[in-house]
């Protein structure tokens, strides 16, 4: 990811923030923009409004639709790129083998918030928060990139913000934040070491070097979704009245040539997104069979014989508020999207 900005000192820059902080941008509340030509959707510029980038995420939501209507993957590709592409073609093709696209994400389509970038060059990313609706989907961080001047925008991520949730805040959207490099050096931990380490941290849970780094593992949700998970799985691999064990192994890494998207908040601290991969590996004792708990699971392992032995892939997204340099707070995961990708029975 690119990272140029416009150039200013760093204190300048936040004290210009300062004068134009908002904790959300209720669209419902901002104020009308001056009469511009309308954009050519192919040729979109450099600077966005708030409204273009509405206008933008309702072209990325009407492909969604499309491709879960058709449920078809080859539909996404002109509005949905990265880690999102990855996630939403699984979802499709299990959908097509179900014969239903009921676990397909729902991403809802009414906004709180808009953060746009300051960035004039490429690649550049803006996000987006959604409202909660009346189906009762929860809100959810939605990032969009754009890759050249005249390339589309496309949806490439989103998390689940989690219950309760209270979201940094950021500049006002007409004046812009901040893209971070994933070295950047103003914060408690670079953008990219955050990533590898709260991998590190799902992975060895309370063993992990970098546990102090983070909030207590008990007000991280997904965290505790994974810790819950293998204690069930490791006490299910022990069969009655026998001392051997099967194996269990659930590990995490940072996507390899995922972008790392960041983007400073008010504070001076910023909001990270990443991508991750996790694989679940279990073995069951010589005789026992493992079959697949989940739809999602036994969709991916049709035509598989089921065996002692079973894999499972997912590809996740997480986001992660990290304190500026020199804070005394924890970084805080703001929401993650945990999803099987594959499955196998080796």
């Amino acid at each position: 990811m690119s990272t140029n900005t416009t150039v200013r000192t760093r204190g300048a820059r936040w004290a210009a923030v300062a004068g134009l902080l908002a904790a959300s941008l209720l669209l419902s509340g901002c104020a009308a923009a001056p009469p511009t030509p309308a954009a050519d959707p192919a040729t979109e510029g450099p600077v966005l409004s708030v409204d273009q980038n509405t206008a933008l995420l309702g072209a990325v939501n009407k492909v969604l639709a499309t491709a879960t209507e058709a449920m078809d993957p080859a539909k996404l590709t002109p509005r949905v790129t990265g880690p999102a592409l990855t996630v939403r073609k699984s979802q499709l093709e299990v959908a097509k083998i179900r014969g239903s696209a009921d676990l397909v994400t729902d991403l809802p389509t009414e906004y709180l918030q808009i953060i746009l970038p300051t960035s004039d060059t490429w690649p550049r990313t803006s996000f987006a928060i959604t409202k909660a609706t009346d189906e009762l989907q929860p809100p959810r961080l939605i990032a969009l990139t754009q890759d050249s001047p005249r390339a589309h925008y496309k949806l490439w991520g989103w998390v689940q913000l989690r219950p309760g949730v209270t979201m940094p805040a950021f500049a006002d959207a007409k004046l812009g934040s901040e893209l971070l490099a994933p070295d950047d050096k103003s914060l408690l931990v670079s953008p990219k070491d955050v990533v590898a380490q709260y991998a590190d941290l799902l992975t060895t849970g309370d063993q992990s070097a970098f546990v102090d780094t983070f909030e207590p593992a008990g007000e991280d949700p997904f965290r505790a979704l994974i810790k819950s998970t293998t204690e069930a799985q490791i006490a299910a691999l022990q069969p009655d009245n026998q001392s051997i064990r099967g194996t269990y192994t659930f590990t995490f890494t940072p996507t390899a040539g995922a972008p790392i998207q960041a983007v400073r908040t008010a504070d001076g601290g910023a909001m990270v997104m990443a991508a991750l991969d996790a694989t679940e590996r279990m073995e069951a004792v010589q005789g026992a069979t493992l079959a697949p708990s989940t739809k999602t699971a036994q969709a991916l392992l049709q035509g598989q014989n089921p065996t002692n032995k079973l894999t499972s892939g997912f590809s996740d997204m997480v986001a992660l508020y990290v304190p500026p340099a020199g804070s005394d707070q924890k970084v805080k995961l703001l929401g993650y999207s945990h999803v099987q990708t594959s499955a196998s029975v080796s």
